[in-house]
């Protein structure tokens, strides 16, 4: 399979709903949530196959039901194992995009436009793991009220996206030097450990004095020395990609929930 055909894509539908969420939503499971009509699960797989032929088959990890669209394997109770389990079926493929399943105003334009951007730069740089970020502005006046985490950057203020295209080959071969890294991700000591005391000290000076102190080329080094290859950011402008639900607020500024 070359590059420029469709890249299979795993969706990771796993993820529990946190108590205050499930009571303003009524669901469990984030990807059963239901937004503007459609389960958020349904409104992403909606977006990959309008993204067709840049995306191809698509594997679901989680309890959810049965559908046409897509392949299902059922959750393995974890965020890194759900991603190992999907990695699975598409072992031999050059790349693989990651989405998660709470992105409801997701476009098939946006995931075109990612896509092939995404692995033009991986093969350019060689990348194992291509990141997209988004300038949080975008965000706010797409969709204002929903709450972005951010990080001012000497490039701009930018938030993380929920898709990613990935070399399975390059992740499996730092299967557990992923798995050390998401564990760490809420343990600021472990974090130093792995990142550098360095890299914490000017990430902090970065967001209390001058973002100028931090770069995205300083971060892809640091991330790439963590998961032991090469990793990129790819700046995009659809804050689709960026804009997932988790919160009660966030629907709430949607005009959605109980």
């Amino acid at each position: 399979m070359g590059a420029t055909e469709p890249i299979p894509v795993v969706i990771l539908a796993g993820g529990k709903a946190k108590p205050e969420l499930a009571a303003a939503t009524g669901q469990t499971n984030r990807a059963l949530v239901v937004v503007q009509g459609k389960m958020m699960l349904r409104h992403v797989v909606e977006a990959l196959r309008a993204a067709a032929p840049a995306v191809g088959p698509i594997t679901v990890v989680g309890d959810v039901p049965e559908d046409a669209d897509y392949s299902r394997l059922p959750d393995r109770g974890g965020f890194v194992t759900n991603v190992f389990s999907g990695l699975s079926v598409y072992a031999q493929a050059p790349f693989v995009l990651i989405s998660s399943c709470d992105l409801p105003f997701l476009t098939g334009e946006a995931v075109t436009a990612f896509t092939q951007d995404a692995v033009a730069r991986a093969e350019e740089t060689g990348a194992g793991l291509i990141y997209p970020v988004v300038p949080v502005a975008a965000c706010q006046e797409r969709f204002p009220g929903v709450k972005r985490t951010s990080l001012r950057l000497r490039e701009g203020t930018l938030t993380g996206g929920n898709l990613m295209l990935v070399r399975p080959n390059f992740l499996f071969a730092q299967q557990l030097r992923i798995a050390d890294a998401y564990a760490a991700r809420k343990s600021p000591l472990r974090l130093a450990r792995q990142l550098g005391a360095g890299t914490l000290a000017r990430l902090l000076l970065s967001q209390a004095l001058s973002p100028g102190l931090l770069t995205i080329p300083y971060l892809e080094a640091r991330v790439s020395r963590l998961l032991g290859g090469p990793t990129r950011a790819l700046v995009c402008p659809y804050p689709e990609i960026a804009t997932d639900l988790d919160r009660p607020s966030d629907f709430a500024a949607i005009g959605e929930g109980k």
